[in-house]
């Protein structure tokens, strides 16, 4: 996943709101400096923001600061013609569009911290608030002129006085952009997320990036914050919890299918990242739906 910036289309609005419905989210990995909000009416996989990675599933809303990489990569059903689609509405502002010195207002506190928040990267879990702010996403593609700016602040008044957050990205994260390192983790990345599923040697990883066993070691932490092998296990357990929530395999199948070689440190791994057991997970998302 080379790291690109995505330069966005100038327009003569202080946002702009699109409803993306294809068969898949493949995106390159990349940033750009306006915000984005986006909400998943339908789709799943994993999703990738700074230096974290974890499943997406549908009904998520998420507020992506500025210059903040992210990805949303389907699940691999989505790339063998079988009939699915994806369908996301996507929110996109400058930092700034309302100007400095509205910010600076008494009034725009909460908003200041929102937007400060954003900057690792938001999720919100309240179910009550991301219904309503769908709608108002809905809304927002019809509407005209300053009653299209309510809207907009009335989504962002409702964000910033949501406190059902998660917070994506660790705070020691900056993203360095360098284009031979983003060439590299394209490699990896990609490398990843088609073999995760068998046995990955670090000699096989480091070899794509030209380099040596511990050089590779030491250029993917200091790049991505995190030991190669996390990483793995990130998106070897983001897998497995798609799995999980669509309880057609065992949890024994799932296990060595999402390549981890025995139960024991498939358990381990998956409550070290969840904080919580593949079972009690399962049971969780089972009795929401």
């Amino acid at each position: 996943m080379r790291l690109l910036e995505k330069k966005l289309a100038p327009t003569n609005k202080s946002f702009t709101i699109y409803r993306n419905q294809k068969p898949c989210l493949d995106e390159q990995w990349h940033f750009h400096k306006e915000l984005e909000l986006i909400y998943i009416n339908k789709g799943n996989g994993l999703r990738f923001i700074g230096d974290h990675v974890a499943e997406f599933n549908e009904g998520e809303l998420v507020l992506v600061g500025s210059n903040l990489p992210h990805l949303w990569k389907n699940s691999p059903e989505y790339y063998n013609n079988l009939g699915l689609t994806t369908d996301s509405l996507i929110l996109q502002f400058d930092p700034n569009f309302l100007g400095d010195t509205f910010l600076q207002m008494h009034e725009s506190v909460s908003l200041r911290k929102l937007l400060s928040k954003a900057k690792n990267g938001i999720e919100f879990r309240n179910e009550k608030v991301k219904k309503e702010i769908f709608k108002h996403l809905v809304d927002l593609q019809t509407s005209q002129g300053f009653e299209s700016m309510q809207t907009v602040l009335q989504i962002l008044h409702k964000l910033s006085i949501e406190d059902d957050i998660s917070i994506f990205v660790s705070s020691g994260f900056s993203e360095d952009i360098n284009d031979k390192d983003s060439k590299r983790l394209d490699k990896v990345y990609q490398f990843v997320l088609e073999n995760f599923h068998r046995d990955i040697q670090l000699s096989e990883v480091a070899e794509l990036s030209y380099l040596g066993i511990s050089p590779f070691c030491r250029f993917f932490k200091k790049r991505t914050h995190k030991p190669f092998s996390q990483f793995l296990n990130e998106v070897r357990v983001g897998h497995a919890c798609k799995l999980l929530i669509t309880n057609e395999l065992s949890i024994s199948q799932i296990t060595y299918s999402c390549g981890f070689n025995s139960q024991t440190n498939f358990n381990r791994q998956f409550k070290k990242i969840k904080n919580v057991s593949p079972r009690d997970y399962q049971k969780i998302h089972l009795n929401r739906n």
